[in-house]
């Protein structure tokens, strides 16, 4: 294809003058039909790869995407761009479904976006074979395999709906792979000799970092000093909400004003905080991490995370929603020991073993007619699930509705048994303890890059995902460089509101202190005056009280 009219659509629709690394490279070999996988940090420009093509082959991109607020956002942005796109999905009636088959059916579409659920509805099934669709975009790809760091049973039969539709060209795309996820998503998706693309992290406006902690009531002063520090929009990722909700406080407390976005809101918040997030110019988020997803935002100027994730893709991915205008951007991790035995119990939990998936369906089973009058809640209790983040139960039925086994939701108050399971039918992959024992390797992995700081950041992330060694030093990790220094020069401090006035001689009750830099408390009691004063405080640790003398300790006031 003459090379004008890729340029030319480049830069009328997409708005860019030029490609980016190795993206020349991908998008020729889509346009040549053959089978890709690539492999590109969040934010360096993947979607582009099978985006741009689209608009220059006859017939359509079929897209499987994991989310459908994410879907719907891409949508949204390339028809922004004049690009027929689509997406179909549960979030539309079935009208509308219909509507947006017929125009792909009929050729006004360029791009069409899906779940891997879609393939099992009749709607689609019923049309899928009238789709002249000559590429396949698997996003996310990583979910394909059981490898991967957010294993998805609907995306293990990819590979089988693939078949199902004539094995087009595919082109699989992902954030993240190590060398063993990478070689399972070709074997999953039968990819034909497939051009691999695989890249690190070749971003240097990121400055990563970790920082080990050795007390828990070190975290919150350490990531409010780190907000204030750093003026412009960011994020601070929890695993736990109550931090979330802890660190809000801290940062009012301090006159920072912050969002927390996580599962307890309702959809309409969430919405909101996520609307809000990415119109501002300075907003601060505290969430989990199903926050990001989608967050097509490029001055992000932070990602903070107080824990350490399930895995070191995990890390790479959120971070790289950092710094997408190529401004400087601050990556840190918090390493605080007892947090990997958190993660520990998310990875007891999201490999429920054989035996409970057929308790699960058993339950179910035995339930008969009445199942449909029950919650999800009701299942939890049967099953003596106490922990809200134990998920066990959702993957079970995940599976069950993969395999054919259940249909409808609780939700919808449908579910109904539609066949009887035998234990032998159940893929390895459920209950796998080498599963287990690579997603524990993972934490592991994670733990150790976060807990050591004798090599380069970047020569570690190559390492872990088998690429070649970049250049050392890199000059943007807390190892090859002054994070202090490296923050002094790039970035301003954050406006702060009003906080209270004080008497600059002596403390106040409610004052909030860190003493000998690690105990944090409030003060609850002042005796005596001036330089004489002795403090009561109270520990956020244990909630014990201590009487101090500020001559003979050193005693911090943490608002400013």
């Amino acid at each position: 294809m003459h090379a004008d009219r890729l340029l030319t659509a480049l830069r009328e629709r997409f708005g860019h003058a030029e490609l980016r690394g190795p993206q020349r490279e991908v998008i020729d070999a889509v346009l040549a039909g053959r089978d890709v996988l690539l492999t590109m940090p969040t934010g360096g420009g993947k979607s582009l790869c099978y985006q741009l093509p689209a608009l220059l082959l006859d017939g359509l991109t079929l897209v499987v995407s994991p989310l459908i607020a994410l879907m719907q956002d891409q949508v949204d942005a390339l028809r922004a761009k004049g690009i027929e796109a689509a997406f179909v999905n549960s979030s539309l009636s079935a009208g509308e479904r219909r509507e947006r088959l017929d125009a792909a059916v009929k050729g006004r579409l360029k791009l069409l976006y899906v779940t891997p659920e879609r393939f099992r509805s009749a709607d689609f099934q019923s049309v899928v074979a009238q789709l002249n669709i000559v590429r396949l975009a698997v996003d996310e790809a990583h979910c394909v395999s059981q490898w991967g760091h957010d294993f998805r049973p609907d995306y293990s039969r990819l590979g089988e709906y693939r078949a199902r539709i004539g094995n087009p060209p595919t082109i699989a795309l992902t954030a993240t792979a190590t060398p063993r996820v990478a070689e399972d998503i070709v074997a999953m998706l039968a990819l034909r000799e497939p051009l691999i693309v695989r890249l690190g992290i070749e971003r240097p406006e990121l400055f990563l970092a970790a920082t080990r902690v050795e007390l828990a009531e070190e975290k919150l002063p350490l990531l409010a000093e780190r907000v204030r520090q750093i003026d412009g929009p960011g994020i601070v990722y929890s695993t736990l909400i109550r931090d979330l909700e802890d660190l809000h406080v801290e940062l009012k407390r301090r006159g920072v004003h912050s969002l927390v976005y996580h599962g307890k809101l309702s959809p309409q918040e969430r919405r909101s905080m996520q609307a809000r997030f990415l119109s501002s110019r300075d907003e601060v988020v505290l969430a989990t991490n199903a926050f990001g997803m989608g967050v097509d935002k490029p001055d992000i100027r932070f990602v903070l995370h107080a824990q350490v994730p399930r895995t070191l893709e995990q890390w790479i991915q959120e971070v790289g929603r950092a710094g997408r205008d190529g401004g400087p951007s601050w990556c840190e991790v918090l390493y605080f020991e007892e947090d990997l035995a958190i993660q520990q119990n998310f990875v007891e939990w999201a490999n429920p073993s054989r035996e409970y998936l057929m308790h699960v369906y058993e339950t179910l089973r035995g339930w008969g007619e009445r199942v449909q009058t029950k919650e999800l809640s009701d299942l939890r209790d049967e099953l003596l699930i106490k922990n809200r983040a134990d998920n066990r139960v959702s993957i079970c039925l995940k599976w069950l509705e993969v395999l054919g086994v259940t249909e409808g939701s609780f939700e919808s108050h449908d579910l109904r048994v539609v066949r009887e399971l035998e234990p032998g039918e159940l893929p390895d992959s459920v209950g796998s303890p080498e599963k287990r024992r690579a997603d524990l390797e993972g934490l592991l992995a994670m733990a150790r890059f976060a807990g050591l700081a004798e090599e380069c950041r970047r020569v570690l992330i190559a390492r872990h995902f088998g690429l070649a060694d970049p250049p050392t030093p890199c000059g943007a990790c807390d190892v090859c460089a002054s994070g202090d220094e490296w923050r002094a020069s790039r970035f301003s401090a954050r406006n702060s509101g009003p906080t209270a006035a004080r008497d600059e001689q002596g403390w106040r009750r409610g004052d909030w202190v860190r003493v000998d830099g690690r105990h944090l408390g409030q003060i609850v009691k002042v005796e005596g005056e001036g330089r004489r004063q002795r403090l009561t405080i109270e520990s956020t640790g244990d909630l014990a009280r201590r009487t101090v003398d500020p001559r003979r300790q050193r005693v911090e006031r943490l608002e400013r």
